[in-house]
Order: C-alpha cells, then structure tokens, then sequence
C-alpha cells in the first residue's frame, strides 16, 4: 500500500468528516542492538557487564492500520480517539504512561471570557439546545501555547463529555504544568497565533512527575455578540461570545529525569507517522475550502515537529546537568563513560574507587550529564 508523508497530509485530515476507527495490531519488529565489547576473563573490565536501560534497549515495529502507519517501541499502546478535524492519537507505554507521544490536531471551543460562557448559559437555559455546548465550554484565560496547555485537562474533561467521538479515548494529563524553557515557534501560524512558542515543561499526572517537548497553535477567529438576557431601554445587551481554536497539538513526554533518554525514541517514531491513501482519500472528501485551508495546517505541524527537535538541541543543559546530579545522589549512583565508545553509563556509588580496568573511566566533563544514560554497570557473580 502506498504512503504519503505526514508533511502532506497530517493537518489534511482537520477536513475530514468521519470517525477513523479500526486500527490494527502491530507488524513487522526490528530492534536495536544492545550494548556489547569484547573482553576476556584475564582483564579486570571483564568482571563487569552493561544492563542496558529501558530506552537504549527498546525494540522497535511497525504499528499499522487502514489509517496510518508509524513505528512505535515494541509493547506500547496505540489509541485514536475523535473524528474529522478533532482526531487525535496517543502511543504510550503501559508499564510507563508518562513515556508518550501525542497528537491532537484541532482543540475547539475555548472561549473569550467570562461574560460570553455566562451569556451562553442563559441561551441555554431558555431552551436554545446549541448553546448548550458552549455554556459547557472552558474559558482560556491565557491565549497562548502555555495557557492551553495549563488548562489542558478541563479541555479534555470538556470535550469527553460532550463529543461520543471520544468514547474510550483517554486523554493523557498535563496537570501542574509549569514552562522550564520557551523557544520561538517555527509554526508558518505564528504570525496569527497568540503566544506561539515551543516548551519544554514539567508536568504531574496521577500524582507522578513527568517532563516534555509541547506544541501547540492558538488562533482566535475574532469575537460576535450573544445577548446576555439583560437590555438598556428596547435594545438587547450584548457580550463577546467568541472563542480561540488550537491546532497543531504536539507532546513527547517521559517520567521526570528521562527525557534525555527517550527524546531520541519518542521524536524519531513520531517521524515516521504516515497516513494511507484510503486516509487521503477519504479526506478528500471534504469540501475544497476546507481542503484550501487545511493545506496550511498540515505544513505548520511538520514545521512543528522539526522545531521541537531542534530547539531540544538548543536546550539549555544546565537544568539537565543539575537533575541528573541530584538524581545520581539520591540513588547512590556515580557515572562513568566508556573510554572506546562515548557511552554514558550509571554505577553504584564508590564503583571507581576499586575499578582497576581500562575500558571505563569517571565522568568529569558536566556535558557527559546531558547524555542519554546508555545503561548500567553490574559486577558479574
């Protein structure tokens, strides 16, 4: 079956209508090689073996379905959840949620003020059942790619209870979301969009730390008047009803101190998203307008996706070098690097004071912190 990129089409599918469901099971599995050298019994590294860590030991498949192919880490669940524009993908680990790519492309409905949702639910409380929908809507007090992403889970609470497309879906949680760096946005969308930046982000989701890469769009259509139900003289008062709408919504995320070991997996598989032509197909459907202005759309996510992984190499390292520090002293581990390879590695603290090989030496150099930790040292029985 033939494929398209997701440069070309991933925003394409803000036209379409219908609910993609029926997604398959995983295909093919390739891995990748686990740590190795070459040792014999007479030298002292010999003693010692590399267990590789859960990132650097991942098994790669295929995961495909009559909608999309990607490659995702062997084990992990795929979920879809939406229809049309509001679709939405979610590839997590099971024995590790916070490790997670997420895709949603349009989030609606978040409104102005206030004043509007107050006007909205006085619609709906004298019978007008559309507004209903809006009365029910969140207020984003702050239009911007942060402010989205704080109030991201009353979105998700919204939007599950008042879209059936959701049914089974769930959404992860970006609770206690607070910014730890902020990068100009690559998004062709930032000259309309409100606060558009790429963030890295620490966040808390069933009481348990992880930390990010997030993107996300926030465009308002422009304010319309609604009665408020109260009137001056003959004339009706009028509020601002309107409401900003969020494209290109993007999170890699790992269990807090990780990052740095998954960022490579996580934004390496979300690269390889591809959807299938009976996807494009049934995109297609939708009207030209919608397929004209959805064109936009799907250049800004591409564009979206490259800037979150090179503002990850323009990360400032020292809030990194600080974690992975801390981190090695609560858990009583030093680091060490492989003197052939280059390769990070944890050990057990006091490790290189009784060490008399070659092969592995103490890290001394703060950059060797912002590495991805390739595994860990263990003596031999």
């Amino acid at each position: 079956m033939r494929k398209r990129h997701v440069g070309g089409i991933l925003m394409t599918l803000v036209a379409l209508s219908l609910c993609l469901t029926g997604c398959g099971a995983a295909k093919t599995a390739t891995t990748t090689a686990p740590i190795t050298r070459q040792q014999t019994r007479t030298d002292p590294d010999s003693e010692y073996t590399v267990v590789p860590s859960a990132a650097a030991s991942v098994r790669l498949e295929t995961y495909e379905c009559a909608d999309f192919s990607m490659t995702i880490p062997s084990g992990w669940q795929v979920e879809t959840g939406g229809s049309g524009m509001f679709y939405s993908i979610r590839v997590y680990d099971p024995s590790e949620p916070l490790n997670q790519m997420f895709v949603l492309n349009k989030a609606d409905l978040l409104l102005h003020g206030e004043d509007g949702k107050q006007a909205w639910q006085s619609l709906a409380d004298m019978g007008e059942s559309s507004a209903a929908v809006f009365a029910a809507a969140p207020v984003l007090y702050n239009p911007s790619t942060e402010g989205f992403f704080q109030q991201f889970s009353e979105y998700a609470s919204f939007v599950s209870a008042v879209e059936s497309s959701y049914a089974g879906f769930e959404f992860p949680s970006f609770d206690a979301f607070s910014v730890t760096e902020k990068f100009p946005s690559t998004s062709s969308l930032s000259s309309v969009a409100l606060g558009d930046n790429l963030l890295r982000a620490s966040f808390s989701a069933g009481g348990r730390a992880g930390e990010g890469m997030f993107a996300a769009s926030v465009v308002d259509f422009g304010s319309f008047a609604i009665s408020d139900g109260s009137a001056s003289g003959y004339a009706l008062n009028t509020v601002d009803g309107g409401y900003y709408s969020v494209y290109n919504i993007v999170a890699v995320t790992a269990a807090e101190g990780s990052l740095i070991d998954w960022e490579g997996v996580l934004t390496g598989c979300m690269a390889t998203l591809e959807f299938s032509d009976s996807f494009v197909s049934a995109t297609n459907q939708a009207s030209n307008e919608q397929v004209a202005a959805c064109a936009k759309i799907s250049q800004n996510f591409n564009e979206a996706m490259d800037g979150i992984m090179s503002s990850w190499e323009a990360r400032s390292t020292s809030q990194d070098i600080m974690s992975q520090k801390q981190s090695d002293a609560t858990l009583g581990f030093e680091r060490v690097y492989n003197t052939e390879t280059g390769e990070v590695y944890q050990a057990t603290n006091g490790f290189t004071d009784t060490y008399d090989g070659t092969l592995l030496a103490p890290v001394t150099d703060d950059s060797m912190y912002a590495q991805p930790v390739a595994g860990r040292i263990e003596r031999l029985d």
